[in-house]
């Protein structure tokens, strides 16, 4: 079979990204890597990969199958480029390490993992087994908002459309009749007028205010971590948010642990699996505690961020020596509890949404034909 050629320049090889090691409390977070490969596309390759190991065949082998499974980009690029460096001597881990936009920590540590232990295929499948949950989670939080967002958006264009075209020929046909208008005529009409002779601030001053909100979200640990913890407090989106970080804590260090990855070295790896900063922040203090000699259950029960059922599964597993699953079970457990959450939220959101549409529209119709139905009682009355 030919050599492989390498589709970067061998110099511009990107170093492994390395994770900084937790310090103190008031230590900057790492900085998460936006993932340029889609996750159904590392989670079909991780499944493959699982499959042709488990059958025998060797790594290299098994990748130069799998890049003929995708086309030229930047995921065929990853594969080969591992491919090479796994015929020069490397091992996979090290060769996926050199790509942390597409295989991140936790997918190099748990092949790193199951290299050390000769269990390879065994890791390779509970890490694709691992993703296929997080993308079902991932798809159906994206359905979930599909709806919403499209109701929302429609609900936009027609209140600007009735503010900007509607409303003024209302308000010539009004003027040229001459016709008393009603309070809430005349207020819709100055808000149309508005609207119009500023529509510019109308559409600007959010476009910039999401841009501000952004670069200060991306930029600022203190400003994301007091939206972390806004988040947290609201009713709904508060226990939605608490089920899916405590479910993906647990998931991961349960998945990381059941592979033969240390304690400490989970943790971190976990950290940066976590999206809300509060979180993060409580698994560096679970850390700490852990290496200074806590307990596992009793460094999670010190944050006030895990609940008693978790804390009590982990009691358990660590007293049993069965972390892993225990943890495993609790991630399982909240990843459901989730999913009913959010389907139970969704059905609340969009009548809730159809009704405020229809409200706004229906205030708006008022307002405009209340003068009509006026000038037809008078002339009723002259009659």
């Amino acid at each position: 079979m030919a050599k492989i050629q390498r589709r970067t320049a061998p110099q511009s090889r990107p170093a492994s990204r390395q994770v900084p090691a937790s310090g103190g409390g008031g230590r900057e977070p790492t900085v998460r890597v936006r993932r340029r490969v889609p996750l159904k596309h590392l989670t079909r390759f991780t499944r493959m990969l699982a499959t042709l190991t488990e059958a025998g065949l060797p790594v290299l082998r098994n990748l130069r199958i799998l890049a003929d499974q995708w086309p030229s980009g930047r995921f065929q690029d990853a594969i080969l480029d591992s491919a090479e460096m796994v015929e020069e001597g490397q091992p996979l881990s090290d060769a996926l390490a050199q790509n942390p936009d597409v295989f991140d920590e936790l997918y190099v540590n748990l092949v790193r993992a199951g290299e050390a232990g000769g269990v390879l295929d065994t890791v390779l499948n509970r890490l694709a087994e691992f993703q296929e949950r997080s993308q079902d989670l991932k798809d159906r939080t994206k359905s979930a908002m599909t709806y919403p967002l499209v109701i929302f958006f429609v609900a936009v264009v027609v209140i600007g459309g009735l503010m900007g075209f509607v409303i003024p020929k209302f308000q010539s046909l009004y003027e040229e009749m001459g016709l008393q208008l009603p309070k809430i005529t005349v207020v819709l009409i100055t808000v149309s007028e508005t609207f119009v002779a500023y529509w510019y601030l109308f559409t600007g001053i959010p476009v910039i205010g999401f841009v501000v909100y952004q670069t200060a979200y991306f930029r600022s640990h203190a400003f994301r971590r007091w939206n972390h913890r806004l988040l947290l407090r609201l009713p709904i989106l508060g226990q939605l948010t608490e089920q899916g970080q405590i479910g993906r804590f647990a998931t991961t260090f349960g998945t990381l642990v059941s592979s033969g990855v240390p304690h400490l070295q989970a943790f971190e790896i976990v950290r940066g699996a976590l999206s809300n900063e509060i979180y993060r922040d409580a698994i560096d203090e679970v850390r700490e505690e852990v290496r200074e000699g806590e307990s596992i259950a009793s460094a999670l029960d010190s944050t006030g961020c895990f609940d008693d059922v978790t804390i009590s599964m982990v009691e358990v597993g660590e007293e049993t020596g069965e972390l892993d699953r225990m943890c495993l079970r609790v991630g399982a457990a909240f990843e459901e509890n989730f999913k009913r959450a959010l389907d139970i939220a969704l059905k609340l959101l969009e009548p809730i949404m159809l009704v405020v549409m229809a409200l706004l529209v229906g205030v708006i119709a008022l307002a405009l034909f209340l003068p009509l139905f006026d000038l037809l009682k008078q002339f009723g009355q002259a009659a």
